[in-house]
């Protein structure tokens, strides 16, 4: 592995490690006054939004897009999915002990989730880049609560 991303996937798993910290605080916090589901999508929100920025920012080192943002859940759901498998294949077919059989298929599904997180922050970048180069000279994008002159 090259160490530039090696560099990133460290990176990411040190990100990951305070990204659960950080959903489970705001989880354990919300959840005295709200129902648990609600504390835990609004935790798991919170997370997911922190995860994508310091990801952007730290591991890719790149500046966020509202595109890569829109891809960058495919990660999480490719990571949901894939230790969901493992998990069961580790339990039914393996007969690992279930707390073991989670924290294996976390650990072997990092790599994946890694490489769909840098594909959306990255790709979402580009994009974002190839469309600016598009428009024609002079013309500026307009953001809300500015207007053209």
């Amino acid at each position: 592995m090259k160490p530039a991303v090696l560099r990133q996937f460290v990176s990411f798993c040190l990100i990951g490690l305070a990204n659960t910290a950080v959903y489970f605080g705001v989880y354990a916090a919300l959840n005295v006054w709200l129902p648990y589901l609600a504390a835990h999508v609004i935790g798991y929100a919170v997370s997911v939004v922190g995860s994508f920025l310091l990801n952007s920012y730290v591991t890719v080192r790149t500046r966020p897009t509202w595109r890569a943002f829109a891809r960058y859940p495919l990660s999480g759901a490719a990571n949901a999915v894939g230790s969901g498998i493992l998990l069961h294949l580790g339990v039914s077919r393996l007969g690992m002990d279930e707390n073991a059989a989670a924290i294996a298929a976390g650990l072997l599904v990092t790599p994946l989730s890694f490489v769909l997180a840098r594909w959306a922050i990255t790709s979402g970048a580009a994009a974002t880049r190839r469309s600016a180069a598009r428009r024609p000279p002079g013309e500026e994008r307009v953001t809300e609560g500015a207007s053209r002159e």
